[in-house]
């Protein structure tokens, strides 16, 4: 055992540099696996009471089209989008366990879920607006809402990069394609919760500033938790292909 042992470290340090610090040398496990965070499920917590203030303030008056339009933005973005990005997070208590096909597969059918969810929220305000004949895209909240739509779609483009990026490595290398779709999916989401900030600051909000803050800060608690750990992920894996290149 010990004479197999230090053959594999043998044929490891024999190894070129850049063999060594490809994405085929990390196929084997780490012996330390991450521990799990309660990170996510904090988060999980503030988006479960995000969503019930939410629902309160939409149907307390009886339901109209335009209730549609916050409750689903806000499952498709605080519940379904932030689950997608905690599926393929290290640490992530309730996926660390599964292997991590499974947990890319249950990231993207999330992702496209959350998606779905964002688009028809989108069109049930712009049919409410054309209903209503008022004007599209002039308030801080629904220029934020349009930007975001648009980087989601990018964004998923983007995964399919990611997923299929061993067929486009000769054009990028697999690790910078996941990189950019990392950082862009992160930027998205930020897009998204800001949206969500703003239209708690619109003319819609009628239900009192204790809720309207406390709306506030559970979406800063969540959009922060959410995106903490991803961007250290990113930050400390481009920093050490960056380190690798200059060696």
């Amino acid at each position: 055992m010990k004479a197999e042992c230090s053959e594999s470290r043998a044929n490891l340090t024999e190894m070129p540099p850049v063999d060594r610090t490809s994405e085929s040398s990390h196929l084997v496990p780490p012996s330390n696996t991450p521990r799990p965070s309660y990170l996510n499920l904090v988060s999980n917590i503030c988006a479960l009471i995000f969503i019930g203030i939410i629902l309160y303030c939409c149907f307390k008056d009886g339901a109209t089209l335009f209730s549609f339009h916050p409750t689903l933005m806000a499952l498709g973005w605080l519940i379904l989008m932030t689950s997608a990005i905690n599926a393929v997070t290290p640490g992530d208590l309730a996926t660390e366990w599964m292997p991590i096909r499974l947990r890319s597969a249950r990231h993207w059918v999330l992702q496209l879920l959350a998606g779905f969810i964002i688009l028809v929220g989108f069109l049930v305000i712009l049919t409410n607006k054309i209903i209503n004949d008022k004007y599209h895209f002039q308030s801080l909240h629904a220029k934020f809402g349009l930007a975001a739509l648009v980087f989601v779609c990018f964004t998923s483009f983007g995964g399919l990069g990611a997923l299929y990026s061993l067929k486009i490595k000769d054009y990028i290398a697999p690790i910078y394609m996941k990189l950019l779709h990392a950082s862009v999916g992160l930027v998205t989401f930020c897009l998204g919760t800001i949206t969500i900030i703003l239209g708690n600051f619109s003319k819609w909000w009628s239900f009192g500033e204790v809720l309207r803050y406390t709306c506030l800060m559970l979406v800063l608690i969540i959009m922060t938790l959410t995106v903490l750990r991803p961007c250290l992920k990113v930050y400390f894996r481009l920093k050490e292909r960056l380190g690798y290149s200059n060696n």
